[in-house]
């Protein structure tokens, strides 16, 4: 049987260590990223990884600088380097159709083109309205909004996920044991796979943050509330309204107390998985009303303070009833 291993992990510069020794024992590299024409020269080293780097919309730079080099020694070391991404490619020929004048009216209802700008079209339009309802003092119509971009994220998931499986497969042209990179939310790549693989392949998941985790000594904590709320839409679970409405809650108070910045310093083993665990762990101990009052007095002020105003709640003692 020839290995097909989807390593799992998020782009993050603490991710690579763990993830290097996972790719090497593979012949190929399917990499969560759309072809781009510099690719072949930068892993050669004909290109500098900032030259390559310089004229994309990089969201994590420090981890993209280190992942080039890493890719530059797996390609020394004769490991076959493939990008594959379709749905981010149909996204890029849909924005440049827009910028040649055309609108979303010139676009063939039949294509993937149009399914792609439907599912983004869809997810922007929610994300929109949740930046509108968290400057509100509606806080059950902005729970709702968290939920209706859940589900229009994780309807994008599985149209994005769909498409790659069926890329990757195509891609398996030979016998070579090959490692697929994905985000931790691709989830539904894995068992989009399962039916496409040849029989002759032997197809295994690997969450490379786990081995962090365990490092570090924690049992959990790859998975924030918000991600948590997405999973279950993308397998269409049917969840409790009391259970999906506390999972909103959290996730707000949970967007205010995790750091935004990239990690990529002196700030010690596995900074992101530390501080996400933290807040999780700050998170779940919270029920739906204190995330109501909390989020009110948090949504103004910075990771630090926020986090010591959650803190502080946590540990005083609950007031008493009125007699």
């Amino acid at each position: 049987m020839t290995r097909l291993t989807i390593a799992y992990a998020n782009h993050r510069p603490e991710t690579l260590p763990l993830c290097q020794p996972l790719m090497e024992q593979h012949q190929r590299i399917i990499l969560e990223e759309p072809p781009h024409p510099l690719f072949p020269k930068m892993i050669r080293g004909q290109v500098s990884t900032e030259d390559y780097l310089l004229d994309q919309d990089i969201e994590y730079p420090a981890f993209s600088q280190q992942q080039c080099l890493m890719l530059q020694s797996f390609f020394s070391g004769g490991i076959e380097l493939l990008q594959v991404e379709p749905y981010i490619e149909h996204l890029i020929q849909v924005q440049d159709f827009f910028a040649e004048g055309n609108g979303p009216e010139n676009l063939d209802k039949s294509t993937l083109h149009y399914q792609v700008y439907l599912r983004e079209k869809e997810a922007t339009r929610t994300l929109i309205d949740f930046y509108q309802a968290v400057r509100g003092d509606d806080f059950s119509h902005l729970i709702e909004s968290v939920k209706n971009f859940a589900w229009a994220d994780a309807r994008r998931f599985a149209l994005r996920d769909q498409l790659r499986a069926q890329a990757i497969v195509n891609n398996l042209i030979d016998m070579q044991p090959t490692c697929v990179e994905a985000g931790p939310m691709h989830l539904l790549l894995y068992h989009n796979l399962r039916p496409l693989v040849p029989p002759d392949w032997s197809l295994k998941p690997v969450f490379v943050e786990h081995l962090g985790l365990q490092q570090l000594g924690l049992k959990s904590g790859l998975y924030g509330p918000g991600d948590k709320l997405t999973v279950h839409c993308l397998f269409q679970r049917q969840l409790h309204a009391e259970h999906a409405d506390l999972l909103c809650a959290r996730t707000l108070v949970f967007m205010k107390i995790v750091g935004k910045d990239e990690y990529s310093g002196q700030n010690g083993p596995f900074p992101h998985l530390r501080d996400e665990a933290r807040a999780a762990a700050l998170v779940n101990k919270l029920s739906f009303e204190q995330c109501r009052l909390l989020f009110g007095k948090i949504r103004d002020l910075s990771v630090a303070a926020a986090t010591g105003l959650v803190r502080e709640h946590l540990s005083s003692p609950p007031a008493k009833p009125l007699p």
